[in-house]
């Protein structure tokens, strides 16, 4: 029997004033927001994907608000793959192939067949702090994203930051 260990992601340098921010941004009282979902649905449809999420990191959680193809919730930061992703708030985090990928084959989510396929678009705040990210995930391996795919997901995760819609 071999023993697996999975690495969790190193932790930014503006910890503090990302957890901070993370919390003065509103974005956690947004649980189940529908427009949060509408961005989650149309980030599972660009990338095609089985599911795709918001999630924020805050302390030692990831907490997913919004959904599309899977639950909200809250899991371990430790066993994230988005808390990889915060830590390249200039770019889109891909990983075509979870299981070819030595950082990811003993994540969890991977060992069980949850997760193939990750990629994850950085919500950065006007400060620069990367409070969460618009993620997305598939059972199956797949190409890397093209330019205009990853265009797409940033733009989405550009406007998780706007006020939600009057009611």
């Amino acid at each position: 029997m071999s023993v697996t260990f999975y690495a969790p992601a190193p932790i930014p340098n503006d910890e503090y004033a990302r957890n901070l921010a993370v919390r003065a941004s509103g974005l956690l009282d947004r649980t189940n927001d529908p427009a949060l979902t509408a961005l989650a649905q149309a980030a599972r449809k660009a990338v095609r994907a089985d599911w795709a999420g918001v999630a924020l990191i805050v302390d030692d959680l990831q907490i997913v608000i919004a959904s599309s193809g899977g639950q909200l919730g809250r899991y371990e930061r430790a066993r994230s793959m988005s808390a990889h992703a915060i830590v390249t708030p200039d770019r889109v985090f891909c990983v075509p192939d979870t299981i070819a990928d030595g950082t990811f084959r003993s994540n969890p989510f991977v060992r069980v067949g949850l997760i193939r396929f990750f990629v994850a678009a950085p919500i950065v705040d006007a400060a620069g702090h990367v409070l969460g990210v618009v993620c997305a995930s598939s059972r199956n391996p797949r190409a890397a994203l093209d330019e205009g795919e990853a265009r797409v997901l940033r733009s989405l995760a550009a406007r998780v930051l706007d006020p939600p819609p009057a009611t």
